[in-house]
């Protein structure tokens, strides 16, 4: 089995936007009152968007499975615990190479994901406590995921374990 390692880099706008957008106001509000700034973020979902709260535990920094959505922009925000790494890679028809995914540590910031964006199917805590998000996506691509369907058309999974490939961070 051949090992990759890849560094664990702190999340900015720009490191990050190749994979999606990470929640900060983007510019003018795009609507408010005197007390009140609001912007309006491009959530895309073709069908009835389902919210979750979701613990991720401590574990080996080790990716066995990346997925991609093809059509939602999934989104996760951290609401308390460990601040947690995602593994990505831009959006492609075919598996990236593991060389090319990027490991970022999310600080506690919110993520979108573009759609068809490369990524690790959990985040992993840094610390020995779980971390918790918000995680907003669509009501048809988890409950295929978590169905087990033999041939998703929402998402794409990859194995690297089984393509003989070790992908560890940190």
């Amino acid at each position: 089995m051949r090992t990759v390692r890849l560094p664990i880099i702190p999340i900015t706008a720009a490191a990050f936007a190749p994979f999606g957008r990470i929640f900060a106001p983007p510019g003018e509000r795009d609507f408010g009152r005197d007390n009140f700034d609001g912007w309006i973020m491009p959530f895309q979902v073709e069908g009835p968007p389902r919210l979750q709260y979701v613990r991720y535990k401590p574990r080996d920094h080790a990716v066995q499975l990346i997925e991609q959505h093809l059509h939602v922009t999934e989104t996760r925000q951290q609401i308390s615990g460990s601040h947690c790494v995602l593994v990505v890679a831009a959006p492609s028809v075919e598996p990236p190479e593991p060389e090319t995914m990027t490991a970022f540590d999310l600080s506690g910031h919110g993520i979108m994901l573009h759609p068809g964006t490369w990524h690790s199917i959990d985040a992993y805590p840094l610390a020995q406590e779980p971390g918790d998000y918000l995680f907003l996506s669509e009501e048809a691509t988890v409950r295929e995921l978590f169905d087990g369907t033999a041939s998703p058309t929402r998402s794409r999974v990859h194995d690297f374990a089984k393509a003989g490939i070790n992908l560890v961070f940190g």
